[in-house]
């Protein structure tokens, strides 16, 4: 089971060249995790790109909702808080910050030692420890 980045839910959604493959590839793979801010960040770009209760909202909140069945949630908890505080802290002390959110991701995949799948490799691979693979 891999933890999947906000990155890649959000090329998944999209779509295009490749993605399709990429995709059946993954889910080939057996299910996988999303962390529950990975679904604030996904739902939150839905709220800001369409006007709520607009066709094109309830569109995109369906398909999310078909896109999301696939995963598993792994929800904040406690060990992942402080771990994601240590993470925060460690990068910026070092000038190298990343988003509050990132780091709750980060530290999803490292409490529960997954390989984290993502878009954007070289803004993760700086935290010690996390495995990383690119989408």
């Amino acid at each position: 089971m891999k933890l999947l980045d906000t990155s890649v839910l959000i090329e998944i959604d999209i779509g295009g060249k490749g993605v399709l493959e990429k995709a059946k590839e993954l889910d080939a793979e057996g299910r996988h995790a999303i962390s529950t801010i990975s679904l604030y960040e996904f739902y939150w770009g839905i709220y800001r790109k369409y006007k709520i209760d607009s066709r094109k909202y309830n569109e995109a909140v369906k398909k999310a909702e078909l896109l999301l069945l696939r995963f598993f949630f792994l929800v904040v908890s406690p060990e992942i808080a402080i771990r994601a505080a240590r993470i925060g802290t460690t990068l910026t002390a070092k000038g190298e910050e990343i988003g509050v959110n990132d780091t709750y991701i980060a530290a999803t995949a490292l409490v529960h030692n997954l390989t984290l799948l993502t878009a954007d490799v070289a803004h993760f691979k700086r935290i010690e420890g996390l495995m990383v693979e690119e989408w």
